[in-house]
């Protein structure tokens, strides 16, 4: 799938007027089949109310949201969650239904309002929960898995729609270092292996680096920027968008070439720091 935002904008209705667009520049970009990209800013930034009408949930107030050319509002409803896959943040489930009864819900685009999910929807399901590796969980509740797990069968939900597009809204939030990195390789395995086409909106910048081929950067009264990773993420960039210094590290290690940002103002001046580290020694 080729997603195309056209010069799209989107403002709140305060009782009878309108009130001022959610960006300060118009959305604009361009996802080729098979791309990721990271939408990027500060809290308040809109980056939750940009996913939703990307897929329709809302609609631009300026501009369109383009699929394979066509106009978003132009596609049936059932057909374009057929192929657009919406995940949305995970939050703590309190009722019984299992993992495989919640995934086979992400079948809805395919079953009649009077229809039962039938053999093939359930063959589907666990395919789903096999290709982000908790099949061992279909029937386990809801309320009994953890957050990293509960957000893969979010995921699985999605996928047994077949979607060529996967949104996702901070999938990593919340949840420790080791279930962040298990949600950011499912996600780029998927996009290499299925050629999905993946949008996710994050907090981390690092979590940028480590999946995106582009990344769209937005804040309040900021601006927008849209291009390559390493184009668009710059020292000077993250800086104005989130108003703290960041420094860029390179750093290679056999075949691997990692990227990352850290905070200046986390730093030890050097004196300290070589205090500390004798501490450690003497110990």
């Amino acid at each position: 799938m080729k997603l195309e935002v056209r010069d799209a904008n989107f403002h709140y209705k305060m009782k009878k007027k309108s009130g001022p667009d959610l960006y300060a520049e118009n959305v604009s970009f361009t996802l080729e089949p098979g791309e990721i990209l990271s939408i990027l800013g500060p809290n308040g930034a809109g980056k939750t109310t940009m996913l939703k009408c990307i897929t329709g949930l809302l609609d631009w107030t300026e501009g369109e949201t383009r699929i394979d050319d066509e106009p978003r509002n132009t596609i049936k409803k059932k057909d374009l969650w057929k192929r657009i896959g919406y995940v949305p943040q995970a939050q703590k489930m309190t009722f019984g239904y299992t993992i495989l009864e919640m995934v086979i819900m992400g079948r809805a685009p395919y079953i009649s309002t009077l229809q039962q999910p039938n053999q093939t929807d359930t063959e589907a399901s666990l395919e789903a929960l096999e290709a982000v590796g908790i099949k061992h969980l279909a029937h386990s509740t809801c309320d009994e898995v953890s957050g990293g797990e509960l957000q893969l069968a979010l995921i699985a939900r999605t996928l047994v729609s077949e979607p060529e597009l996967l949104i996702l809204d901070e999938p990593e939030s919340h949840l420790d270092i080791q279930k962040q990195i298990v949600i950011l390789e499912t996600i780029r395995r998927l996009a290499t292996e299925k050629e999905i086409s993946c949008i996710i909106n994050t907090h981390y910048p690092n979590h940028a680096f480590y999946l995106a081929d582009k990344v769209l950067l937005t804040g309040k009264d900021k601006g927008l920027v849209f291009g390559p990773v390493n184009e668009v993420m710059t020292e000077s960039r993250m800086k104005h968008f989130f108003g703290i210094e960041l420094k860029k590290i390179i750093f290679e290690e056999d075949d691997l070439l990692l990227e990352t940002m850290v905070p200046k103002a986390l730093g030890l001046n050097r004196e300290l720091s070589n205090c500390k580290f004798n501490d450690f020694a003497e110990v």
